[in-house]
């Protein structure tokens, strides 16, 4: 719980901050700056995301992100979906909508979360590690392995960010090389 309020405070101490100063931010890496379109149009647009993108529209979720709340997508890249191998295809062909839809939901946080929130967190975490929980209530433990920061889920799964974040209007997606829910 307190790893969780840490990464609240240290996600809004630099906009407090450049509010106050009445001068932008010279950090443009502390905010990933937000698009006109969602995160779920946004990543039909990135190439290497067409498949979580294919499957936020196949089940719905899609429309979470057009809602006015903030969620952060840790979005596998389709190369994470490639290793799923047969598993793969029976989720994304339409045959277990519900599958797909429990597995994408166990990759959404609520609020708007960037990669430097996340890292800032764990580097002033005394355990150095950083528990959020996901909108489907399981708890995912993001840590660092060298420069890199990875996540943990329930089930063991382990992933690395792979990338830059994807923003949308109100909402933000960060690549994963794995994806995070054994199927």
């Amino acid at each position: 719980m307190r790893a969780r309020l840490q990464l609240v405070i240290m996600a809004a101490i630099p906009l407090a901050l450049t509010a106050c100063s009445g001068e932008p931010e010279k950090d443009d890496t502390a905010i990933v700056a937000p698009a006109k379109a969602s995160v779920a149009a946004a990543l039909d647009d990135t190439d290497g995301m067409q498949t979580v993108a294919e499957a936020l529209k196949e089940t719905g979720i899609d429309q979470v992100f057009e809602s006015p709340g903030s969620y952060t997508l840790l979005a596998p890249d389709d190369d994470a979906f490639a290793q799923l191998g047969e598993a793969r295809k029976a989720l994304t062909s339409g045959e277990d909508a519900a599958a797909l839809a429990a597995l994408l939901k166990a990759h959404i946080l609520p609020g708007y979360v960037t990669p430097k929130d996340i890292g800032s967190a764990i580097d002033s975490s005394s355990d150095k590690a950083v528990t959020l929980r996901t909108i489907s209530g399981s708890d995912l433990v993001f840590s660092r392995a060298g420069d890199a920061i990875v996540v943990k889920s329930e089930d063991g799964q382990t992933a690395r960010i792979d990338g830059e974040a994807i923003a949308g209007n109100n909402s933000v997606a960060i690549p994963l090389d794995t994806v995070l829910k054994k199927v």
